[in-house]
């Protein structure tokens, strides 16, 4: 067995981070803007055909069933 004491479930020699709304915050806050800026990219690049491809499908597949359900009553 190892010398360093078990304490919960994480060994003594560990330090459990824990990240709340506030430290991100002031993380983000104290951003440089070309670092929000390096930030953004990635989320913009996953966005971009999300919102030009998958929404329009998903627009296509539900408003049909809906028109459907519209002329049935009537």
């Amino acid at each position: 067995m190892s010398s360093s004491k078990i304490v919960g479930n994480f060994p003594a020699g560990y330090i459990v981070l824990t990240a709340n709304e506030d430290v991100m915050r002031t993380y983000f806050a104290s951003l440089t803007p070309t670092a929000k800026l390096l930030l953004a990219l990635p989320i913009l690049a996953i966005a971009y055909p999300v919102v030009t491809i998958v929404l329009p499908n998903v627009i296509r597949a539900i408003v049909p069933e809906v028109v459907r359900s519209v002329l049935s009553l009537i």
